[in-house]
């Protein structure tokens, strides 16, 4: 495995890399849907996956980080996901992927690079699913989803964060629930950190959550504290808020109902 290096940076040596996993859970039921990978350092260290991919395409090996990237998120789900679980794989696609190299994969399009519609539908043909990730911000807008027609979307922590206490926000994500549910797009929640804003997400009818409040990126994923979330979601369960609504502040001992 290569190792790169510059006058002004340090040395990348991609043996080092690693992929922690990040929990994606179901709202509705509190089982875990999947998992998304991400690029970590050594012992799962934190690194700025964005800001070593621009290293990487500014130096010329951005095709040997991807797929390492991708390598490790492989390997890591197939020690530790469970039998139907999801792996949510960041890619960048003008790097050929072969959609049965996993049996449960989702490829996330991050929508501020450059994607080309041909090489996305022929992803597409070959079986893979592909979610907007980011959407709500940047070039991830409603042009892009009629153009790509997703298998799902994961909704900006930028529109997700503080929505418990921001009515304004608390109608856009669920304007967006709604389009998603009724076009039959799979939907995420991306950055819940409270459990008042997980309230609030559950009761704007999202159907998938992911954020610190539902689980950290690990090496080794928490399924003991994953099951204790499960048991609050499935205690606290109850119809998404009406059109009206406005998003809860209690969460208490578990998920709080929206009224």
């Amino acid at each position: 495995m290569a190792t790169f290096r510059v006058a002004a940076e340090p040395t990348i040596d991609l043996t080092e890399l690693t992929a922690a996993l990040q929990p994606v859970l179901n709202l509705r039921t509190g089982n875990v849907h999947g998992f998304e990978a991400l690029l970590r350092g050594p012992g799962g260290n934190n690194v700025n996956p964005p800001a070593l991919f621009r290293r990487a395409r500014r130096e010329g090996w951005a095709e040997a980080l991807e797929y390492r990237a991708r390598e490790l998120a492989l390997q890591a789900a197939r020690r530790h996901l469970r039998y139907k679980e999801v792996l949510f794989l960041n890619g960048d696609v003008r790097y050929p992927i072969d959609s049965a190299c996993y049996p449960h994969l989702v490829l996330e399009i991050n929508e501020a690079r450059n994607v080309d519609k041909r090489t996305v539908e022929k992803l597409q043909r070959d079986g893979l699913s592909l979610y907007l990730d980011d959407y709500g911000v940047s070039h991830a807008n409603l042009s892009r989803l009629l153009d790509i027609s997703p298998s799902g979307l994961k909704v900006d922590r930028g529109i997700i964060q503080g929505i418990a206490s921001d009515p304004r926000r608390f109608t856009v994500a669920q304007n967006l629930a709604k389009l998603a549910n009724e076009h039959g797009l799979s939907i995420v929640a991306e950055g819940i950190e409270t459990a008042e804003d997980l309230s609030a997400v559950i009761n704007a009818g999202f159907q998938y959550g992911q954020g610190y409040y539902l689980g950290r990126p690990e090496l080794i994923p928490d399924r003991y504290r994953l099951s204790q979330l499960r048991s609050a979601i499935r205690a606290s369960a109850t119809p998404a808020a009406s059109e009206s609504g406005s998003p809860a502040s209690d969460f208490g001992a578990a998920v709080a109902a929206m009224v």
